[in-house]
């Protein structure tokens, strides 16, 4: 299975920054649906326009679909927001109307809702947003699709991922994008290895069905340096500049099948984990064994070019 197939449902998330708007002008034609990261919720349930120029100019010129993202920030200080705005009435049913506004006024394909820290508490609200949300856009000829964190199993009170209800979700919406990846962030490790992809999708084709997942793929490194409480992200030719930089030898990990190297600078080591077009194939290796029918990368600019090239 490649890029170059049309049978794969090749979707990329795009933020308009310099190397995300070079990729979508570069490969925008291999794409079946953009989801730019262009809509912020409000709150009063409105959406903040941060949509650019150059990114609408791309899409238009690839006459791409569109699956606008609308999102709250991907910051833990806006969790008490999308609790407000989920759980008062008048709010969600004014964000579901604003964003069928925002579909007719576009003319999108559909909308992607990539709510993060959401309280778990808030898990049978978010669900019900999601089926008003559903039946809204469905009328009206418009996809409902969501962005959700990787789960092995379900736990209602897990503090990120407790509040996402992979079967009700699935019911309600057209497409499930899995967040694949992220496997470590606090310490050291893959980013998502071959075993871990496995158990989040053994899980989910048990609760959502197989023709509504798209696999969350991810594209980027992180350095982990001692002591630091995160890691800092890194495209893929800043992770192969910085390896030349430090002298470092990068290793292909044969279990997680990821790459990865150490370094010392200014006497603290680091720890540096990434994908590439080899960890790539694999991960499209699980796309076509899972009987999937499309990707959904993060993101744009931050890939390893040579992913473009990828043929059956």
């Amino acid at each position: 299975m490649a890029l170059q197939e049309r049978q794969l449902e090749n979707n990329w998330y795009y933020v308009p920054d310099p190397s995300g708007l070079a990729s979508l002008r570069s490969y925008g034609g291999l794409l079946r649906y953009v989801l730019p990261f262009w809509f912020g919720v409000t709150e009063n349930g409105g959406l903040v326009d941060q949509a650019d120029t150059g990114g609408l100019a791309a899409i238009r010129r690839y006459n791409l679909p569109v699956l606008a993202i609308v999102h709250n920030y991907s910051s833990p200080q806006y969790g008490p927001l999308i609790h407000r705005l989920l759980t008062t009435e008048g709010l969600r049913q004014a964000l579901v109307q604003n964003i069928l506004n925002l579909m007719y006024r576009w003319d999108f394909a559909g909308v992607n809702i990539d709510f993060e820290f959401v309280p778990p508490e808030d898990r049978p609200y978010l669900t019900s947003f999601l089926n008003q949300l559903g039946q809204t856009l469905k009328g009206a000829g418009f996809l409902t699709t969501i962005s959700v964190p990787a789960e092995l199993r379900d736990n209602p009170r897990h503090p990120f991922s407790g509040a996402f209800s992979y079967p009700n979700l699935a019911a309600a919406s057209d497409q499930v994008y899995i967040l694949a990846y992220d496997e470590h962030f606090a310490t050291p490790g893959p980013i998502a290895s071959t075993s871990f992809i496995r158990q989040v999708l053994d899980y989910a084709v048990t609760v959502i069905p197989r023709e509504k997942i798209r696999l969350g793929m991810a594209v980027y490194g992180y350095d982990w340096a001692e002591g630091a409480r995160v890691p800092v992200t890194l495209s893929h030719s800043q992770v192969l500049d910085l390896a030349r930089r430090v002298g470092a030898s990068i290793y292909y990990d044969p279990n997680a099948q990821e790459s990865t190297f150490t370094y010392v600078e200014d006497n603290t080591p680091h720890v540096v984990w990434f994908e590439d077009v080899r960890s790539f194939s694999v991960r499209l290796g699980l796309v076509r064994e899972y009987n999937l029918p499309g990707i959904a990368v993060w993101r744009l600019g931050l890939e390893d070019q040579r992913i473009w090239e990828l043929r059956g």
